[in-house]
């Protein structure tokens, strides 16, 4: 693995570690009686707040075109807004566990539209760690909670769908992660805000610890993995990116533990290994021979 490749895996496991405060900040947040979608629309005003301000110095620099500025702006719209918020309809209908499953299947989305659209070659070795990963995210569902409802199924698969054609269109778009992160948060933030119009639920946060949970959302949980997660995609590629952010339910799990004071059962702990697994699987992906792996696992199953 190169040096560049070094730091795009770090970059995209760093994303999926300040994901995990979402589940933190965004339950604090919506305690404060926000809905899912006015919560969303002031994370993501806050978000585009900061980015800007730390874009201005460079803004008389700016290279980025105003074709490449709309399409991530629509990129937020579509792809990132709408995946964002049909996670939380989703959740309406089944439980999160469940939800949380069926969104961290878009690496497999990724793989299969890269595959038949692009022509791209998966490395096979990608299979091996999608099928560990999602063993384990399996085992991370509370079967206590769990309901089945085929809105909520068909829901989470669409908000799948979407956070992969955003990972994939942001791989294709060449402008830079900064402006694209602004572009991006503007767009989720007017998809948010219609939904909350739509849905009448509109509100201001009339709390100061409302708003500091919603600036901690807005900083820690969106503007800084978006960013890392645009570099990572400069150094690797979008299905390696994808599977090692898969990391993050690991972290939202480990932060409800130290932060929320959930509990964590034994058949969480063996899904959070398997991630791990899958992860270090992909991150190590260049030192592993497929040939011997299949040989082994041929031998394995004749004795």
């Amino acid at each position: 693995m190169t040096t560049k490749e070094h730091l795009g895996s770090i970059y995209a496991i760093l994303s999926g570690f300040l994901y995990g405060f979402i589940g933190y900040f965004g339950i604090s947040a919506m305690n404060g009686h926000l809905s899912a979608s006015t919560m969303l629309f002031w994370r993501f005003l806050i978000s585009s707040l900061v980015i800007l301000v730390l874009l201005i110095p460079q803004l008389k620099k700016r290279t980025d075109t105003y074709k490449q500025m709309i399409g991530a702006f629509f990129t937020g719209v579509v792809y990132y807004g709408l995946s964002t918020w049909l996670y939380f309809v989703a959740c309406q209908y089944i439980s999160s566990g469940l939800s949380m499953v069926i969104f961290f299947t878009y690496p497999v989305l990724i793989m299969l539209i890269n595959f038949f659209v692009y022509k791209q070659e998966i490395p096979k070795i990608y299979y091996l760690a999608i099928a560990v990963i999602l063993i384990g995210m399996s085992l991370l569902v509370d079967m206590d909670d769990l309901s089945f409802n085929l809105w909520g199924i068909l829901f989470g698969i669409i908000s799948a769908f979407f956070y992969a054609c955003y990972i994939i269109a942001s791989k294709k778009n060449s402008i830079s992660p900064g402006m694209s992160t602004l572009m991006v948060c503007l767009g989720c933030m007017v998809t948010s805000l219609a939904v909350s119009l739509v849905t009448d639920t509109f509100s201001i946060p009339a709390s100061i610890t409302v708003w500091m949970h919603l600036s901690g959302i807005a900083i820690i949980a969106t503007v800084a993995p978006i960013l890392l997660m645009l570099y990572s995609l400069k150094y690797i590629s979008s299905e390696k990116a994808s599977i090692l952010s898969v990391l993050e339910p690991v972290f939202v799990v480990i932060f409800g533990i130290l932060l929320l004071g959930e509990s964590l059962p034994f058949l969480s702990a063996i899904g959070i290994a398997l991630i791990l697994a899958g992860a270090l699987i992909t991150l190590f992906s260049h030192k592993i021979r497929w040939d011997l792996v299949k040989l082994n696992w041929k031998r394995a199953e004749e004795l």
